[in-house]
C-alpha cells in the first residue's frame, strides 16, 4: 500500500530504539514471510539492504502508483527482540490514524505462524488524501528469530467479505522461511 503502506505507516512509524541497527553480537540471520505465488500478480516494487526489506506485488497490468489490490511483504531487521507482534501492529495502526483522517483498526489478534508468535488486524481509511480513494488492509506482522516480518493485502476500495475472505486465504498461507530453506514457498526467487 504505497501511501499508507510504504512511507506514512510502516517506515515512518517506527521509532529510533526499534529501527536501529542490529548489534554486532546478534547473528545474521536472514529472514523472510513467503507465501504461495499469487496467479496473476506481478512484483510492482521491490529495495532492501541489510536491515528492512519491501516488496510489492499488483495485479498484472497495474502498477504500484495505479492498483486495485497490492500485497506488501516487510522485514524489519533486529527489532524482533524490541517490540512484539501485537505491539508492533499497534504501531502502524497509530501511524494510519494519523495520516488519514477517520481511519479505523479492528483490535490485534495474536495467533501463531511457523511456530512464531504473530498478530494480525484489519485497517480502513475512509478517504486517502492523496488519492481521494477508500484503502484497507489487512495486517500480519509475525515475530522471526531477530527480524519483524510483515504482510498486509489491501484493497483501494472498501473490501467485500469476499475482499476479506481472499485476504485472509492469502495471509494464512503465509511462513516464516530463513535462508537456505528450499522448501515451498521458501523456494520462491522473485
Amino acid at each position: 500500500m504505497r501511501y499508507l503502506g510504504r512511507l506514512g505507516l510502516a517506515l515512518a512509524t517506527i521509532p529510533a530504539s526499534l529501527a536501529c541497527a542490529q548489534s554486532p553480537a546478534e547473528p545474521t540471520v536472514t529472514e523472510r514471510l513467503e507465501g504461495a505465488l499469487l496467479p496473476g500478480y506481478m512484483v510492482g516494487y521491490r529495495a532492501g539492504d541489510a536491515q528492512r526489506s519491501i516488496r510489492e506485488e499488483v495485479p498484472q497490468g497495474e502498477n504500484v502508483q495505479r492498483w486495485s489490490r497490492m500485497i506488501t511483504t516487510q522485514r524489519f531487521g533486529g527489532i524482533a527482540g524490541r517490540t512484539s507482534p501485537v505491539d508492533f501492529a499497534r504501531l502502524m495502526t497509530r501511524g494510519t490514524a494519523g495520516s488519514c483522517p477517520g481511519a479505523t483498526s479492528g483490535t490485534p489478534v495474536e495467533l501463531t505462524v511457523s511456530d512464531r508468535p504473530a498478530a494480525q488486524l484489519r485497517v480502513d481509511c475512509p478517504l486517502v488524501p492523496a488519492t481521494g480513494k477508500p484503502e484497507a488492509f489487512v495486517l500480519l506482522v509475525v515475530a522471526g528469530e531477530h527480524d519483524l516480518l510483515a504482510r498486509q493485502v489491501a484493497f483501494r476500495s472498501v473490501p467485500t467479505e469476499d475482499d476479506l475472505q481472499w485476504a485472509d486465504a492469502v495471509l494464512s498461507g503465509s511462513v516464516v522461511c530463513r535462508s537456505g530453506d528450499m522448501d515451498p514457498p521458501c523456494d520462491r526467487i522473485d
